[in-house]
């Protein structure tokens, strides 16, 4: 069984960061096989016309969305964004439906499957006009198959911080090959990192490059770039100046993003400081990580739900039919005429 990962972890070393084996192998086993046999799963499947299970059924595909862009090869784990951990504990979990263990089932069979069911998919589409909490483009983007990035560990501030103390603190004796050794450890990397500020995107023309003496000079195709910028915690924040002395804001980080043909969201409907979240392959950066490209990159809008979110009204869950416990065992009967064994 996967377990929930509450918060991104900063490690000590690359090694630490990464699978240096073969990605894990997802095989179906007794959960999986009651799972498939599940109410819940038939609602998936169908949809429901029940407006308790509705509310259910949404809140998962929800949860899905938002964990698909950090599926990764390091282990079995996944990440979640805390505040939606919380929700999911709060709202979808009571004393007869265990929603977390459902959430985790649903996120192995995607993981078994290699891609979204198409009729989870269909079940979606068919809610998001009523349910705008849900993300259709990270579900669509799982529909066409997992993708999954080298480490979801690996974020942007892990990045500046594993270069603090491997290139800029390196001693006298490793400092001449500590810039090489940190390249060839975190380059050439799949990410995700979040909490980004969308600035701007467009075409751009690269540049002409020569080929061998006496052949034509040829252009590279335009390339789709976006522009962001990550900005870290401002430490000074909520403090009162008692002088007045205006304090300088930490510096972002800025981000250059060679997009991918197939986006998911539409670039032409982004506002200027949108926040977003980008997936790519870390290609470059420049020295103190203060600039950063990526490329093959799709961006998602990345939602801020640290004022909390409502996936579904726990009275709704516990008024569902379907929302009953057929995964792990018996579950306890409760009063309302919903409690079965």
């Amino acid at each position: 069984m996967l377990a929930l990962a509450l918060g991104l972890l900063s490690l000590p070393a690359s090694a630490q960061l990464f699978n240096p084996r073969a990605p894990p192998l997802f095989k179906e086993e007794e959960l999986d096989r009651r799972f498939a046999k599940s109410k819940i799963h038939q609602a998936l499947l169908t949809g429901s016309k029940d407006p308790n299970c509705v509310q259910v059924v949404g809140g998962l595909l929800t949860l899905l969305g938002e964990t698909a862009p950090y599926l990764h090869k390091r282990d079995e784990n996944f990440y979640l964004d805390p505040a939606l951990v919380e929700a999911l504990n709060g709202q979808l979990n009571n004393g007869r439906f265990p929603g977390s263990t459902y959430f985790v089932a649903m996120v192995r069979r995607v993981l078994i499957d290699r891609k979204l069911p198409q009729d989870w998919f269909d079940t979606a589409a068919a809610l998001a006009p009523y349910y705008p909490v849900m993300d259709l483009s990270k579900l669509r983007f799982l529909a066409d198959g997992v993708k999954p990035i080298d480490s979801f560990l690996f974020t942007l501030p892990v990045l500046r911080e594993r270069y603090e103390v491997e290139v800029l603190r390196a001693n006298s004796s490793a400092a001449s090959t500590a810039e090489a050794v940190f390249r060839d450890s975190y380059v050439d990397r799949a990410v995700v990192f979040g909490g980004l500020e969308f600035i701007d995107a467009g075409l751009e023309k690269k540049k002409k490059v020569k080929k061998k003496k006496g052949a034509p000079v040829e252009d590279e195709p335009p390339a789709m770039i976006a522009r962001l910028v990550w900005y870290p915690p401002d430490p000074n924040s909520g403090r009162i100046q008692v002088f007045g002395t205006p304090v300088e804001k930490p510096k972002g980080v800025n981000i250059t993003a060679r997009l991918a043909e197939k986006q998911y969201v539409n670039l032409d409907q982004l506002p200027k400081g949108t926040r977003m979240l980008v997936r790519g392959r870390l290609w470059e950066y420049k020295k103190g990580i203060t600039d950063v490209e990526l490329r093959d990159a799709i961006l998602f809008v990345d939602r801020d739900w640290s004022e909390g979110v409502l996936l579904a009204d726990p009275n709704a869950t516990a008024a569902c039919p379907a929302a009953y416990n057929e995964l792990t065992g018996t579950a306890p009967v409760q009063p309302g005429g919903f409690g079965r064994h």
